[in-house]
């Protein structure tokens, strides 16, 4: 978004700036779990971290470091953190190495996403995976996704997509133009914070 086009969409919309943060639970669930330390005293581990980093992360880990479909051709980012180049189902760190770890819309894309839960609660004490909704499938339709997402009294289901778990008929042209626009974004971002209709979140 530019400067031009996020100061005329906030005056056009109560919003905080905060609601448009990509790690806005994320960091909430970080502060509330483990507090408020130094970044020297917290091991936290990013998985698959792509371009755009868990900001509290202070190693990072992908599969990919060149440009790939599953994060739309975007480069890798480390910002000058220890990175590790490795596959998210055989992580290459000792037991409980890390306070905390993070996974950013991963699960969805996964083979076998039960092997990526067993990984990050073999490495972390605590831990923290965001992915789409049912319904963020439905309107945005992504065609690399395997798997809708689901959380249930705070257990975490998957359903493969190709076995009918969304209707025919999906809305993802439109979303995707829609999103270009930040009025859209922003009532998006808005939908999500109050009633996280567009997020699953899942933490151990």
């Amino acid at each position: 978004m530019s400067q031009k086009e996020s100061n005329s969409a906030f005056r056009r919309f109560p919003i905080r700036k905060s609601e448009l943060d990509r790690f806005k639970f994320g960091k909430q669930i970080f502060h509330q779990t483990i507090g408020f330390h130094p970044d020297d005293s917290v091991l936290c581990l990013d998985i698959a971290c792509g371009a755009n980093p868990f900001p509290k992360a202070n190693v990072l880990c992908d599969l990919n470091v060149k440009p790939v479909p599953d994060r739309n051709m975007k480069k890798l980012v480390t910002s000058g953190k220890p990175f590790v180049m490795c596959s998210c189902t055989a992580l290459p760190f000792r037991d409980k190495a890390f306070d905390f770890v993070t996974s950013y819309y991963l699960i969805e894309h996964l083979a076998d996403p039960w092997l990526l839960v067993k990984e990050l609660k073999r490495v972390s004490q605590h831990g923290y995976i965001q992915s789409p909704s049912w319904l963020n499938e439905l309107f945005y339709g992504e065609t690399v996704h395997f798997w809708v997402v689901f959380k249930n009294r705070d257990k975490l289901y998957v359903k493969p997509l190709k076995e009918g778990a969304l209707p025919p008929f999906r809305f993802g042209f439109l979303f995707h133009r829609l999103y270009k626009y930040a009025p859209w974004r922003i009532l998006h971002a808005i939908l999500d914070e109050k009633f996280h209709l567009f997020t699953v979140i899942y933490t151990f």
